[in-house]
């Protein structure tokens, strides 16, 4: 850190037409008002000042925050003026070798009016643990508590986090390495104040600054890549584009490289590419960060493998492996199966390869950890960019899957797998020992793409394709967006992750409704946010934590199916783990389907329509920023949450766009509960029918002619809709259809005929939508018994005994919908 970083800097950067700027004031870099590096020492504090030490790697100094001390804070006077108005705090912030041997806390303040009194944000550390807490906390009254937390995987050792907490009004949110992970609202704070406190263990602080939040926080990162990398020694050097971002768009920028272990993996700059080139096996921590700003930097958990390693051995392959050896007219999106006979053992690195035949071109490595997939075919070539374990292991059988759309139509390739990657097992009749060319793993693929506009997916039959998102990315790719196109799935389980964007009139129309089972383990900590897709040279993994992220769409229809996000939240490091995603200001359908997850469920904007189906969750489990969203003859179940029935719960959390907008209306359903992931219901009395959302948004909920469970608390709504409107019911039953006494309701209101009339319809429900042209969609057709008739005139949903996502009055007694029984 020289004083260099002190000079004013202006740096342009353009790409494609699009220019971002990363501006720094004469004093501080990245448009801070207000800085401290501590290269010219600690400075004044209040309190004890921490001490100064030289932070080994890079020689320049940084401060050390001890456990027990009293908080450290900037004497008010000098970050005054910094702290008016809308304003940033933002620091680096890492655990301190040795510095602690239980959880630990690690806090810079934002807030201060006095001890018991403050607001502070940072990170929670688990030594030993895999994991680490992104949080933001309050001391009010001398009592803390946690305003938000986010879990997530534990940075590679000796990372700093760069930490960025805005303040505008009563709304904060919270920047980790420059992307947007936490907003939350806390009304009545202290005023402005920098600070720094450790609790049960060391940490070291770099670069705190304050600043007007108006200057757009900037992240750095390798395209399409998130913090962990698998590479294989003796593979030659291998190189990532690098990029800067903010919410003025995507760069190239002048930056430096560092490893910490050249001898594993050495690190180098080649204009706006990382280079790096394995040398043998271990772990390397790579840092990159802008030559302009110490603060907009990353470090990458590098994990290199010894070489990719065969055999000349040969196996009794067949009926052992999928596709078979010597199969022609293979999908193009196919996964690989391995069934050994007994119960192989996944290593900690190798890798499974694909080649091409003609030419030995290695088209698609997949590792035993730390990979990526870029998922999604749309024409303006974003890609939804998750984090994902492609390789799998069930009892016998391993299941490898190929990075997204790598396979080309009319193409022979072969399959090879190192000698590492699986283990103490026997194939075919012998030990096994990797799979080189001469094993004789070959096939061909289709000879070339489906016609017409209507597709077939089968997981193991005679189909167009193997998986939902080939069909999906087909469909993207060959059918203009205007026209419609059918994707038909057979009965089987599809576990992936989905995307569709730019492509309008898709219906996903299964077998039956219990048999097609769309299902992942998705959740924020393994793929933090609501997700979005990226260009190809954003830096990260945006795709966020639902099974199916759908943007730029129009009437998509989801029918005779179930989506299952298969998350425990009390065992992972995020809870929140959608099934759906509709980020999109078009029209969703979902009919005679099953929505199934934990914590937020569904995740709806624009408009949708959820007709004859079951949603259930535990925590809001309904949301989003919507226009109109109608539940009509649905089940909405609230699941027994896996971390204790006590826990209690909401059905929905608005955030509807517009005060104009109906926002989530159910209609004629029945709100229901039943057992959760680990078999506890929810106790009677513990569910909310509403909790407010943000002060940026509307909360608008209805419940028109719906049955209603003991489950919901007497009270009804917790808290109050924004401006005291927004909130109704009207012709509320118990389960039986008897009139539900509504006299100890509060935060809601009574709706009166005429109110409840405006929400009575399909049509009155979307009549804004298009500018107030409408929308009235017909129920579906279906076959029962030799008629064809619509869904409207079927039996209940109770008498015609469906199995595990069959509907009943009480929602109890049944397994969780769509998980895997073991």
């Amino acid at each position: 850190m020289t004083s260099s970083r002190h000079a004013c800097v202006l740096v342009l950067f353009a790409l494609c037409g699009a220019t971002l700027s990363i501006a720094a004031s004469a004093a501080c870099p990245g448009g801070a008002t207000w800085c401290r590096d501590f290269e010219q020492g600690a400075g004044a504090w209040d309190g004890p000042a921490p001490a100064v030490r030289t932070q080994a790697e890079t020689a320049n100094q940084l401060l050390l925050v001890r456990s027990g001390q009293a908080m450290g804070l900037v004497p008010a006077p000098e970050t005054a003026r910094a702290g008016e108005g809308g304003y940033f705090v933002e620091g680096r912030l890492r655990p301190a070798a040795g510095g602690g041997q239980g959880r630990s806390q690690g806090y810079l303040i934002a807030a201060y009016a006095d001890a018991g009194n403050w607001l502070g944000f940072g990170l929670e550390i688990t030594p030993g643990s895999d994991r680490l807490a992104i949080i933001i906390a309050r001391m009010e009254g001398g009592k803390l508590r946690q305003l938000k937390r986010v879990g997530r995987a534990a940075d590679a050792p000796g990372s700093f986090t760069t930490l960025r907490l805005d303040r505008g009004g009563d709304a904060l949110t919270l920047h980790v390495n420059g992307v947007r992970t936490i907003g939350v609202d806390e009304p009545s704070l202290p005023p402005a104040r920098a600070g720094v406190l450790a609790e049960g263990g060391d940490f070291e602080v770099d670069d705190l600054r304050i600043g007007d939040m108006r200057i757009a926080p900037a992240g750095i990162g390798l395209a399409q890549r998130a913090l962990q990398l698998s590479l294989l020694a003796g593979g030659g050097p291998r190189g990532y584009p690098v990029r800067a971002t903010s919410r003025d768009g995507i760069a190239a920028l002048a930056f430096t490289a560092r490893s910490s272990d050249p001898s594993v993996a050495e690190a180098a700059v080649d204009g706006g590419t990382l280079v790096l080139t394995p040398r043998r096996a271990g772990a390397a921590a790579i840092t990159i960060a802008s030559a302009q700003d110490n603060n907009v930097a990353l470090t990458i958990n590098t994990q290199v493998g010894t070489a990719f390693a065969t055999s000349k051995q040969t196996y009794a392959l067949r009926g052992r492996v999928e596709p078979a050896v010597r199969a022609a007219g293979v999908p193009v999106d196919s996964i690989l199966k391995l069934r050994f006979d007994s119960a192989p053992l996944l290593g900690a690195q190798g890798a499974v390869r694909i080649v091409r035949a003609r030419d030995d071109a290695v088209v698609d490595e997949v590792h035993a950890s730390h990979e990526v997939n870029a998922v999604g075919a749309s024409t303006d070539g974003v890609r939804r960019v998750v984090r994902q374990q492609p390789i799998r292991v069930s009892g016998n059988e391993v299941t490898v899957r190929l990075h997204d759309d790598k396979l080309a139509y009319g193409t022979d390739y072969y399959v090879t797998v190192d000698a590492k990657l699986l283990g103490g097992a026997r194939l075919g009749g012998a030990d096994f020992t990797g799979i080189g060319k001469a094993a004789g793993w070959r096939f061909r693929t289709r000879e070339r793409k489906p016609d017409g506009r209507s597709l077939t997916v089968d997981d193991d039959g005679a189909a167009h394709f193997r998986t939902v998102q080939g069909a999906l990315n087909h469909a993207m790719r060959h059918v203009p967006r205007a026209e419609p196109v059918s994707i038909r799935l057979a009965n089987g389980r599809y576990e992936e992750l989905l995307y569709l964007r730019g492509k309008d009139k898709v219906t996903l129309r299964g077998e039956s409704r219990d048999g097609v089972v769309i299902a992942f383990d998705n959740n924020d900590g393994r793929n933090a946010g609501a997700g979005t897709g990226q260009a190809a040279l954003a830096p990260g993994a945006s795709g966020g934590r639902s099974v199916f992220l759908v943007e730029d769409a129009d009437l998509l229809k989801v029918d005779t199916l179930s989506i299952v996000n298969t998350t425990i939240n009390s065992k992972s490091i995020g809870g929140q783990a959608e099934t759906v995603n509709f980020a999109s200001d078009g029209r969703f359908i979902a009919t005679n389907a099953s929505f199934v997850s934990e914590q937020d469920t569904i995740r709806v904007s624009g408009y949708s329509w959820f007709y004859r189906c079951l949603v259930a969750g535990t925590v809001d489990f309904i949301w989003g920023p919507n226009r109109a969203a109608l539940f009509e003859e649905s089940e909405i179940r609230s699941l027994g949450h896996s971390g204790g029935s006590e826990r209690g719960g909401y059905v929905v959390q608005a955030r509807t766009v517009s005060q104009e907008d109906p926002g989530f209306v159910f209609l004629n359903s029945r709100l229901t509960h039943g057992p959760g992931p680990l078999g506890n219901d929810v106790l009677p009395g513990s569910i909310y029918l509403a909790r407010p959302g943000v002060a940026t948004a509307w909360d608008k909920v209805s419940y028109i002619s719906t049955r209603i469970g003991p489950h919901i608390k007497p009270a009804g709504w917790e808290g109050s809709p924004r401006g005291g409107e927004g909130w109704g019911e009207y012709g509320s039953m118990d389960l039986d259809g008897k009139p539900l006494d509504l006299s100890r309701r509060s935060g809601g209101r009574t709706l009166d005929a005429g109110q409840a009339a405006r929400l009575s319809s399909r049509a009155k429900v979307f009549a804004l939508y298009g500018g107030g042209k409408g929308w009235n969609p017909e129920a579906p057709v279906e076959r029962w018994g030799s008629m064809e008739i619509t869904l409207a005139q079927q039996p209940p949903r109770a008498e015609r005994q469906e199995g595990t996502v069959r509907g009943d009055r009480a929602g109890t007694g049944q397994p969780w919908p769509g998980a895997r029984q073991e």
